[in-house]
């Protein structure tokens, strides 16, 4: 009880801090970074702070990812949903938005992630390894921020002044194509001077990419690809020329490790989100799409109803225990949470034993399916992907992200162990169920039938439009839960589909919102509103991002960024 009511304490002080001042510190944050002595700031510290913000938890506040992505990212991708009564009913999961919750992403990419590459590349004769590095490390954060907003502020950043200008998304992302092209080039040729081979004496910081300059580069090239295949529909000519260059590069995309934040200092914040406070949940969405395919990776990845000894079953409306204890069940986002009788539901695996400051389980940034999955949407965009077929590449992936889970299983203990045991991934890849319909144990009223009827197995005379379904669902399975990407992703292409919230509690405030109430419901979340303090702190340049955005329906939460034309070919 106690840690419960510091917790809401907390929650509630920094929610009133960050929505109050948060961008209040613009001037420290756009101040030029290099009035410091290149002597003054280790290079380590440097690529430390970077790369344990990519993940939002670079000071164990905890508070940072649950603000900046949990409490909306990982709400809309379908990954998680909310158990909590958050602002005593209307929060991010049903639509009404929290300023106070909405307003950090921005700065803390930009203070934490740009700002220290900036000062790193300022850096006099920086070797080419450390500044291809230093890019990949500012794009992995900056792109996080434009895809959250839109327009942001990026090319004219960290330069000194009062304010700064929004750039557009085109303009974001045709910079960061560019710089990965120049990133990755770097590598390239230090690689070559150096043999072809690592050198993890100069990454002793390193608490990513392994201390390997090739790890490093193939996260480069796939995140190339990645942002590439992000505007495939907004500039064809561009994604298509970074994609086939990403893909060309001699060293190759990440295809055999993961790109995860693993810090002996540093707690995954989801062990207290979930676990301690109980303030998140898996989806109605995870659980049923990996339901209706009997995939192992949903008893990999979750924890069942009765989770770590607290044998709370679920009860109906009228207050019968259910018998679910044991099963994994997902909550329906939206819902009007009433009481505590949504707290026992599955949650996201978090380590069982050390505590709230359990390091077991590290931070996911990029997983290795995810390459594969790329390649095999850029064959059926007619794109130069590297010899395979869309099925190679799509069947690749599955293997590659069964294999991620379950060395993660069994490098870090998890409850489920023995949930991949024996896991036939071939067998899986000749499925032929889809998603199963969601049955809500507490109340039926919340009860809906299945919206996904795509298999696992390849549909090889399938449209492009089934394929890239397939494609895009498997995808999303490999990536959890890492949700920011995922809801880039079925923005982009609507893939897979995701429950609706119940269409009564659409609380969202006529101030945010462009179209109809109904339109919203159908389509989720486009985008957060800009960071509300921007009004005060930034005037000038966030009118330049308002501008940009007024001819596509202006600062709502139903307004497409550029990328998300709402088709697919």
């Amino acid at each position: 009880m106690k840690k419960n009511l510091l917790y809401n304490a907390l929650l509630v002080s920094a929610a009133l801090v960050i929505g109050t001042s948060c961008t209040d510190q613009f001037e420290e944050i756009n101040t030029n970074p290099f009035e410091l002595s290149d002597s003054q700031v280790a290079m380590g510290d440097l690529f430390n702070e970077a790369q344990l913000s990519i993940f939002y938890n670079q000071s164990n506040g905890n508070w940072e990812y649950q603000l900046i992505q949990n409490l909306n990212a990982d709400l809309y991708s379908g990954y998680c949903a909310i158990p909590t009564a958050f602002n005593g009913g209307p929060n991010n999961d049903n639509y009404f938005m929290m300023n106070g919750w909405n307003s950090c992403t921005l700065n803390y990419m930009l203070l934490h992630v740009i700002k220290p590459m900036a000062t790193l590349h300022k850096i006099e004769n920086l070797a080419d390894d450390f500044h291809g590095i230093g890019t990949i490390m500012k794009i992995a954060g900056a792109h996080k921020m434009v895809d959250t907003y839109g327009p942001s502020p990026y090319t004219e950043a960290m330069q000194g002044g009062l304010s700064v200008n929004y750039d557009s998304e085109q303009t974001c992302y045709t910079a960061f194509l560019t710089e990965l092209a120049d990133a990755t080039a770097k590598l390239t040729s230090w690689l070559d001077a150096n043999g072809g081979k690592d050198d993890a004496t100069r990454l002793s910081w390193d608490k990513t990419g392994g201390k390997s300059q090739i790890t490093w580069l193939q996260f480069g090239n796939t995140l190339r690809l990645r942002l590439a295949m992000r505007i495939a529909m907004a500039d064809p000519a561009l994604a298509k020329q970074h994609a086939e260059a990403a893909c060309a590069n001699k060293y190759g995309l990440l295809k055999t490790v993961d790109i995860e934040v693993m810090d002996g200092n540093i707690r995954n914040p989801q062990a207290l989100i979930c676990r301690d406070y109980n303030d998140c949940a898996i989806s109605a969405n995870y659980e049923t799409i990996l339901k209706g395919y009997n995939d192992p990776r949903l008893a990999a990845t979750c924890v069942p109803v009765g989770w770590y000894g607290r044998k709370s079953d679920i009860v109906d409306m009228a207050g019968t225990a259910m018998g679910m204890v044991g099963e994994i069940k997902g909550i329906r986002n939206g819902l009007k949470v009433d009481g505590a009788n949504y707290k026992m539901y599955s949650i996201p695996y978090t380590p069982m034993d050390g505590g709230p400051y359990s390091t077991d389980v590290p931070l996911p940034i990029m997983n290795r399916a995810e390459a594969s999955f790329l390649q095999a949407e850029g064959v059926l965009r007619g794109w130069n992907m590297g010899g395979g077929t869309a099925q190679s590449y799509y069947e690749e992936g599955i293997r590659n992200s069964f294999a991620s889970v379950a060395e993660r299983v069994n490098a870090h203990g998890w409850l489920s162990a023995d949930a991949m045991k024996g896991a036939d991934v071939e067998a899986y890849i000749q499925g032929t169920t889809t998603q199963i319909d969601y049955v809500d144990p507490h109340n039926p009223a919340n009860n809906i039938k299945a919206v996904n009827k795509v298999p696992v197995k390849f549909l090889a005379a399938g449209s492009k439009e089934e394929q890239l379904e397939q494609i895009i669902t498997q995808k999303w399975i490999a990536g959890f839960p890492e949700g920011l990407n995922a809801w880039a992703e079925f923005r982009r292409t609507g893939y897979p589909h995701l429950f609706p919230i119940p269409a009564d509690n659409n609380n969202v405030q006529a101030e945010y919102l462009g179209g109809s109430q109904d339109a919203l419901t159908a389509m989720g979340i486009r985008r957060l509103p800009f960071a509300y303090d921007e009004r005060s702190s930034n005037p000038k340049g966030l009118a330049v991002g308002q501008e940009i955005l007024a001819g596509r329906g202006g600062d709502k939460i139903d307004t497409r960024l550029w990328w998300d034309t709402g088709k697919n070919f």
